[in-house]
């Protein structure tokens, strides 16, 4: 294999990549079905394909997967695929963003960019949100079939980790008065999480504050800041019907200063206590068919925490961290990229999507330091054309 240009320099001038993935809320069937085109890939896809279908003869018949797990059918034809609404339900979309971006990092390290050769050029990885996962995978440097086989592995972990966020909170359903206010306030598609965009951390954490305490927002109607995505840009995650009260009561002041509140296309309250039960719900059924004996040693670079910043290969056996990373904990990107910014040595950032979003978090985050570094996401065909190019 011929080594791609931007790899060789980097080996050469002895710089290092950051490489990240992103998270939920991304489109990712439109991106899959293209990446199912490139023939280098075909393994790849026989072997997710295979475990799917492994999944779906022990879930068949769960009622969050009554149109199915046949991504080998929405792949071949789109235009048969579910609607946008069961695509985003967590148990397919977790797994389905999770193959797009290692599908995007099979591409890459079969065309020009060996897996051995690019974690050799490799400063350290995390990924937003469930992308950590997805990180945790490519930072054991495995290749060929024991690459595949790992790959199944962590397939199967990220369903059921998205199932199980679900059985959490299983109603897809929004109440009829949540729904009009939410449309009072001038608002679409209410969800779980919702982008509140324009606040600092200190204005967010007093307004959520002040709204849970006002109006008594206890339990599971708590409102949870979530996601520190970049200094103005956060998520919250709570009830639809807490979420609405909170637009509610701070309409008027958002509106003044032109910020802006966008529900995700998620179906459950990702990263806080909410999802509490979920890790206990796993370990209590679903675990035994979860084969994952991947821990902090077997990683061959850095690996940072999404929660507090701290390298993973510290850990014993990643499962459980993983999972509470993901559903429980709240997420700090800063923290998760503090090498981009402390590290001299990182002079890029590769990002394997899907979609653009988690390489625009860290742009920010850039931008607001004032700092400059080259950024290229494989989702990107022009920026992909770069770091293939040979």
């Amino acid at each position: 294999m011929t080594t791609a240009k931007l790899l060789s320099s980097f080996h050469a001038q002895s710089q290092k990549f950051f490489l990240q993935f992103g998270g939920q809320g991304s489109p990712y069937l439109k991106e899959l079905s293209k990446l199912y085109q490139e023939p280098v890939l075909k393994e790849f896809f026989e072997i997710t394909f295979k475990t799917t279908d492994e999944i779906l003869a022990r879930e068949s018949k769960s009622p969050f997967l009554n149109e199915g797990l046949n991504f080998k059918s929405w792949v071949e034809n789109p235009d048969s695929a579910p609607s946008e609404d069961y695509l985003a339900r967590a148990p397919i979309s977790v797994p389905g963003i999770f193959m797009t971006q290692i599908a995007n990092y099979v591409l890459v390290s079969k065309q020009g960019n060996p897996t051995a050769e690019l974690l050799k050029a490799t400063g350290g990885i995390s990924g937003h949100s469930q992308g950590v996962i997805a990180g945790a995978l490519v930072g054991l440097g495995k290749e060929g079939d024991d690459f595949l086989k790992a790959y199944s592995d962590f397939l199967k972990f990220v369903f059921y980790l998205g199932y199980n966020g679900q059985k959490v909170y299983p109603d897809f359903s929004i109440p009829a008065d949540v729904a009009q206010a939410n449309e009072a306030n001038g608002d679409k598609n209410p969800s779980p999480m919702v982008a509140i965009i324009g606040y600092s951390k200190d204005e967010l954490e007093a307004r959520v504050k002040e709204t849970n305490e006002s109006l008594g927002l206890k339990g599971k109607d708590t409102i949870y800041i979530s996601l520190y995505n970049t200094p103005d840009s956060m998520i919250l995650s709570a009830l639809p019907s807490s979420l609405v009260k909170f637009r509610t009561k701070w309409k008027a002041e958002m509106d003044e200063k032109k910020f802006k509140f966008v529900f995700l296309k998620t179906t459950a309250p990702f990263h806080c206590p909410f999802m509490d039960e979920s890790l206990p719900m796993f370990e209590g059924g679903d675990a035994s068919v979860v084969p994952f004996p991947y821990s902090g040693s077997d990683l061959k670079v850095p690996v940072y925490s999404i929660f507090d910043g701290h390298n993973l290969q510290k850990e014993g056996n990643l499962r459980n961290i993983l999972f509470k990373m993901v559903l429980i904990e709240p997420l700090y990107w800063d923290l998760a990229i503090a090498p981009i910014f402390n590290d001299p040595s990182i002079h890029a950032i590769l990002d394997f999507g899907p979609s653009v979003v988690s390489q625009r978090l860290t742009g920010g985050h850039l931008k607001a330091k004032n700092i400059e570094k080259l950024s290229l996401c494989a989702s990107n065909a022009k920026e992909l054309k770069v770091v293939l190019e040979v």
